[in-house]
């Protein structure tokens, strides 16, 4: 197999392909001036089995991407698997009102339409893991939490988990199994795409080591409310995780609310603790047979 990484997971694809014995795929990358995307395949691809390795975060990334698979398939490669480690547009899984576009189905339709498989971790409308479909697109799903609690449970003493919202109860159930620990939720009411209210609620973490997990962290400021709410009960100590980091809004406002704040790499990030590669490279090695 030959793992090629876009310009948004160079470093993940290197841990790929290093870790399943495989060729790292040569390409180029650039931007004409007028902001337009080009891709060469610079490695030999006729007849071998090819993986692309790239965080879906903005439209050029995508645009990247559905460059690359075309043109692995141009070039005579026998499998093209696209891997999404981060796969933007995502939380756009529902209509909710009359015309709005299905944006996660668009996207998985056009990507599954260029590739031979897709391979994605902790994608926000899958609660599962494994095998799965989405408007009859299939695809795999990689869990990446096992990766994060076996990071934070020896780094924490008294832990209890919990969800920053009732949707994410079932994660945080899900975590609080692995670590071996108690767990509850937050009650917030969302006023916007960017403000939400934490409703009171009694919350049992006198000197526990708190962990607030969630799948993704956009802008950080419901995990900065959380967190104050949280604060008022007297924990030990705050700890915030996430698989997908994309802190619009900077780091910045974390600092002096959190003990500590971790996140995998499928975003590339100054926090990101947890490697996903074995993960993948798992996954991939699978494929091979």
């Amino acid at each position: 197999m030959i793992v090629f990484g876009g310009s948004n997971s160079v470093s993940l694809a290197w841990d790929v392909s290093k870790d399943i014995g495989a060729q790292l795929g040569k390409s180029e990358v650039k931007k004409f001036p007028d902001g337009e995307a080009y891709l060469r395949i610079l490695s030999d691809v006729r007849n071998q089995d090819c993986a692309v390795i790239q965080s879906v975060r903005t439209n050029d990334h995508l645009v990247e991407l559905l460059l690359f698979l075309d043109a692995l398939r141009d070039q005579g490669a026998r499998e093209v698997v696209a891997v999404l480690p981060y796969l933007a547009y995502s939380r756009q899984d529902k209509v909710f009102a009359s015309g709005e576009a299905l944006s996660a189905k668009t996207i998985l339709k056009i990507i599954e339409e260029l590739s031979s498989r897709i391979v994605t971790v902790n994608t926000h409308f899958m609660r599962g893991f494994g095998e799965g479909s989405f408007h009859r697109v299939r695809f795999t799903n990689l869990d990446a939490i096992p990766l994060l609690t076996s990071y934070l449970r020896p780094r924490m003493s008294h832990p209890m988990v919990i969800a920053p919202d009732a949707g994410s109860l079932g994660m945080a159930k899900y975590a609080a199994e692995l670590m071996g620990c108690e767990f509850d939720h937050i009650k917030k009411k969302r006023i916007s795409g960017s403000e939400v209210i934490i409703e009171t609620k009694p919350l049992a973490v006198k000197g526990m080591d708190v962990l607030i997990l969630d799948d993704i962290i956009s802008t950080g400021g419901t995990i900065v409310k959380v967190a104050d709410f949280v604060g008022e009960w007297k924990p030990k100590s705050i700890n915030v995780a996430c698989v997908h980091a994309l802190f619009t809004n900077g780091l910045d406002i974390f600092r002096g609310k959190l003990d500590r704040i971790i996140a995998t790499n499928t975003v590339e990030s100054p926090i990101s603790r947890v490697n996903v590669g074995p993960l993948i490279a798992r996954e991939l090695k699978r494929e091979l047979g």
